[in-house]
């Protein structure tokens, strides 16, 4: 895997990247209080045909922490420029949670650069208002206490209970990730997500084949919130467009590329098969 630093919109972003560098993009964008490394059981899986690129964004990881608001359309923005950067015209980019909001702001802002895209433990939906006001609970906290205590009070409600012992070992990663993250980039990600909007018509009127993944018991991002998309006259239905492809797996709550690695990957492969033979049947 090699690891790679550019400063790009005024901030320094590092990324990861394996795999074939002359295969096709895929891009993965990891969670809130994350790194590129929640992917590092994923990169060799799909790593055989595919360039898979990894970035920290901004605030996260090894990447430098900007000041303002961490809005998804910056971060969307961050991955644009990175493209643009690496000379790529097309990419798939696949988001778990956080990296999920951004994903759907790319594809709205974007779309000319998506080959395909697909949201993972996320939604296209808003913050709820019980959602928001523990967002403004969370920055007080974090503005209080530090990210330390925040960070490990978060992370084990990712995991099933009934594994967090058998996970201990990720659960240990993502705590040390979380909290090497600064407090203030914490908070300016909290600011951004509060601001998000509504995007589930961007996925209910993508060009391209849309991937949604869920956990059946995660409890952060529900199936319902991941699978509702609106689709005109009938807003926030769960109306099934063929274009949009679905997979919820059991027992597994909101980190299935640390659950069940191996069937996320089955499931992201399958689907970039799926853009691959469509692609052929253009024209």
């Amino acid at each position: 895997m090699r690891t790679h630093r550019i400063h790009l919109n005024g901030f320094d972003m590092v990324y990861k990247e394996c795999g074939n560098p002359e295969g096709a993009a895929v891009v993965l964008l990891h969670g809130f209080c994350g790194s590129s490394n929640y992917w590092h059981k994923l990169c060799p899986l799909l790593s055989s045909n595919y360039r898979v690129i990894m970035p920290d964004l901004r605030g996260h990881g090894e990447s430098s922490a900007p000041e303002g608001a961490y809005t998804m359309e910056k971060m969307a923005d961050d991955v644009a420029r990175l493209l643009d950067v690496l000379r790529i015209d097309k990419a798939v980019v696949f988001g778990h949670s956080l990296g999920g909001y951004v994903t759907a702001a790319f594809a709205d802002a974007h779309s000319d650069k998506l080959a395909g895209f697909g949201l993972i433990h996320s939604t296209a939906l808003p913050d709820t208002a019980e959602m928001k006001r523990k967002r403004i609970r969370d920055i007080v906290e974090i503005r209080a206490k530090g990210i330390a205590p925040y960070v490990r009070g978060i992370m084990p409600r990712l995991l099933p209970e009934k594994r967090r012992d058998e996970l201990r070992e990720d659960l240990k990663q993502m705590i040390e990730i979380g909290c090497r993250m600064a407090p203030e980039a914490a908070i300016r990600t909290l600011e951004g997500m509060l601001q998000r909007p509504d995007r589930s018509r961007v996925l209910a009127e993508a060009a391209v084949p849309v991937l949604l993944v869920a956990g059946e018991e995660d409890t952060v991002v529900e199936p319902d919130m991941t699978f509702t998309v609106s689709v005109m006259n009938a807003p926030c239905t769960t109306y099934k467009l063929p274009h949009i492809l679905e997979t919820a797996f059991e027992g597994v709550a909101h980190m299935s590329l640390v659950e069940v690695s191996d069937q996320l990957a089955r499931v992201m492969l399958s689907y970039l098969q799926t853009l691959a033979e469509k692609e052929r049947m253009v024209p």
